[in-house]
């Protein structure tokens, strides 16, 4: 009997392996994303017309290792591809790689569609053709380990097409993993009253009409890879069409199927009436315009379903809005769902808790690349949590702590212990408090004036999501605890590194839009509007603190130079030190902005100060021989970037020289240039002489919380003659 291999999402296997045993399939044999079986070819064709779960049912044709590309050819330019291309018939390639000397899956592809083209030019036929929409054959070449799975895609393209979706929202869930989450709900053809509230554009609604009225989900497909194949039987098809469309008419009488939805988007709920009309269920889907505060108890007599999508953080905003948005939406299963059902989407188990009631079984699956839950809840008053209010202090944070939680605890009361009283003599608000001391939990955590900035450098690989996000929850908890501040004032993000663009880039477009994020702290006794939400870096940099004053007392009556500026912090304390006047350049005009907002907080008259939008290599070049001289300048380049506002990609250990040499030409006879970076791996190659001094500061500008890790070097230049 032949053999076939379906593949599926990422954590769906097990249910894909009860689908096709339904369907009357042999031998299921669930591996990563695939489940193999065998069928007859009635089965395969019944398979393709009514599978939910699966994305793709391949035919594997040939299996052979291949270590290199000539391996690849010569196997399977000897297939007898007649047999699967008509003459006159399109096709494509598709290929996966994984682990094998051959991991250029484009390059695979090329090489694949080379040998099958080669193989028709032989016999002295004419080549088929390259189509990329909808060619009649679809090859799919998959090597893992160097053995290369050669297969039929009797799909052609992804299952989940139901031809139905003709209007998605912003990021709709796949039709069939939305069918797949509706199984693992326990929705079947014996349930009959289903509910989402933020349906979007209606796929879970409109795939449980499908299960409940018992509609194959191949139905109305106008394209399969199958129909092309040489070896595609027509007869057999059509008897799979009739049994499915007899199936559909005897569905369509049922009477008691009551499927509704909501959505707070006006589009969204115009787009999922669409599909569900295209689906041919639109007289049994019901969709309104309602938020979740707009729905009434009324609606909800009955037992039933409720499954809902929330929108992830990528959608609608931080984290915290994500999280009040789960914790609104249990606040509505408590009042109006008791006794239904429920089976919430998760990207993050913190939203999860979130929702304030204990799940009955929790199902793991990726939603695409974004590792995923299902938790299916019974609303019933056993099973609601009381959560902990955001809003106030956790006095009882200690309690129930793991023996590397209490570690924790203790290494950052330690911290602050020793930190006390520096920050009283300094008058400091704004300082480190813990950074990734104890290697199980590899954070920063930064105080911002009340609140706590918590970045959670980025977990090997070898640490258990579930393990990185206890740890991370432990950190929050803890350190709000030990600085006696409650969860809302806490901000959490995960630095990555940056591939290509300075190192304060932004992780969302908000330009000054959202004023809620910022807030005034005071820094010897001057005033800065820091961020905690919406970039990496929060507008200032605390590691500086004492780089900043050093340089104001420097610039009293001074021209003063910042380049690389950012927010221009360095410039406000030489403003407010008496420098008569600062040049502030970076390329982001965000920055710029920002940075006049703290010239304005200090009562700084902006007539003396300029800030400029340009990219500062080329600034400083332009700027060559010039006859402007500035007496303080100050140099802060980022360590790399390859941005697309720049020409040519920046390295700091590369430009460095060139950048310092550029910058003295600007500095007045008796002027002092401070030189500074963040590149961890830095070797300073700009060298004294006998008319230029060069010395490094470092010490004089690390502060006291940077003791334990640095993250700057500091070198001040100047003239001999000065």
């Amino acid at each position: 009997m032949p053999q076939f291999i379906a593949t599926c999402a990422k954590g769906l296997e097990y249910s894909l392996v009860d689908e096709l045993n339904s369907l009357g399939m042999e031998n299921p044999k669930e591996g990563l994303s695939q489940v193999k079986f065998e069928s007859d070819w009635k089965g395969v064709y019944r398979a393709l017309m009514w599978s939910r779960i699966a994305s793709r049912l391949l035919y594997p044709i040939a299996s052979f290792e291949a270590e290199d590309e000539d391996k690849l050819y010569q196997q399977i330019s000897i297939i007898d591809w007649s047999q699967h291309i008509k003459k006159g018939n399109s096709f494509l390639v598709n290929a996966q790689s994984y682990r094998s000397k051959l991991s250029h899956t484009q390059y695979i592809s090329q090489k694949t569609k080379d040998a099958i083209v080669d193989h028709f030019r032989e016999l002295g036929e004419d080549r088929p053709d390259v189509e990329f929409q909808e060619p009649d054959v679809v090859i799919h070449c998959r090597i893992r380990r160097n053995q290369v799975i050669l297969s039929i895609d009797l799909a052609g393209v992804g299952l989940h097409h139901r031809s139905y979706r003709m209007e998605g929202g912003s990021a709709p869930i796949k039709e069939n993993l939305a069918a797949a989450l509706l199984l693992r709900a326990g929705w079947s053809t014996e349930q009959s009253n289903l509910y989402d509230p933020m349906c979007g554009s209606g796929t879970f609604l409109i795939e449980a009409a499908m299960i409940g009225l018992d509609i194959a989900p191949g139905l109305n497909r106008d394209y399969l890879g199958l129909w092309g194949w040489h070896q595609f039987n027509p007869k057999l098809w059509q008897e799979v069409v009739d049994d499915a469309k007899a199936r559909k008419t005897e569905g369509l009488k049922r009477t008691d199927l009551n499927i509704s939805g909501s959505d707070i988007n006006p589009r969204a709920v115009k787009n999922a009436q669409l599909n569900a009309s295209l689906a041919g269920v639109d007289e049994v889907v019901k969709v309104k315009i309602a938020g979740l505060d707009q729905l009434t108890q009324s609606e909800f007599s009955r037992d039933g379903l409720l499954i809902v999508n929330p929108p992830y953080s990528e959608r609608l905003g931080e984290r915290e809005e994500v999280e009040s948005l789960y914790s609104q939406l249990g606040e509505l299963l408590k009042s109006k769902f008791v006794g239904w059902r429920a089976s919430v989407l998760s990207p993050d188990k913190l939203f999860g808790h979130a929702i304030g009631i204990r799940a009955n079984k929790i199902y793991k699956f990726n939603n695409g690349s974004l590792p995923c839950e299902l938790l299916n809840l019974e609303i019933s008053e056993n099973n609601f949590v009381e959560r902990k209010n955001n809003d106030e202090v956790d006095v009882d944070f200690k309690s129930k702590l793991s023996e590397q939680a209490i570690q924790l605890c203790n290494r950052i009361e330690k911290n602050f212990s020793k930190l006390k009283k520096y920050l009283k003599k300094e008058n400091v608000s704004c300082f480190r408090l813990y950074d990734a001391d104890l290697p199980e939990y590899n954070a920063a955590i930064d105080v911002y004036d009340g609140h706590l900035h918590i970045q959670e450098y980025k977990p090997p690989k070898s640490i258990d999501d579930g393990v990185a996000n206890r740890r991370l929850k432990e950190i929050e908890r803890i350190a709000a605890g030990v600085m006696q501040l409650p969860l809302k004032k806490v901000f959490v993000k995960q630095r990555r590194q940056q591939k290509g663009d300075w190192q304060y880039q932004k992780t969302k477009s908000n330009d000054f839009k959202s004023e809620k994020n910022y807030f005034t702290v005071v820094e010897n006794g001057r005033k800065f509007s820091v961020n905690l939400v919406d970039y990496l870096d929060t507008g200032l940099f605390l590691d500086h603190r004492n780089t900043r004053q050093l340089i104001a007392n420097q610039s009293v009556g001074k021209k003063f130079l910042n380049l690389f500026c950012y927010t221009a912090s360095v410039s406000v304390y030489a403003a407010t030190s008496g420098a008569v006047s600062t040049t502030n350049v970076d390329m982001s005009r965000t920055y710029l902005e920002w940075a006049k907002r703290n010239f304005c907080l200090n009562n700084i008259d902006l007539k003396q100060h300029h800030f400029l939008r340009e990219n500062c290599v080329e600034w400083l070049q332009n700027m060559q021989g010039s006859d402007e001289k500035f007496d303080v300048i100050f140099l802060d380049p980022p360590t790399f970037s390859n941005s697309k506002k720049m020409d040519s990609h920046f390295d700091v250990q590369e430009a460095h020289v060139e950048l310092v040499e550029q910058c003295l030409n600007l500095l007045t006879n008796k002027g002092k240039l401070f030189f500074s970076n963040n590149f961890s791996k830095f070797e300073m190659q700009f060298q004294a002489s006998d008319a230029i001094n060069v010395k490094e500061i470092t010490r004089m500008t690390q502060a006291p919380d940077f003791s334990r890790r640095n993250l700057h070097r500091c070198w001040e230049i100047s003239f001999s003659n000065n």
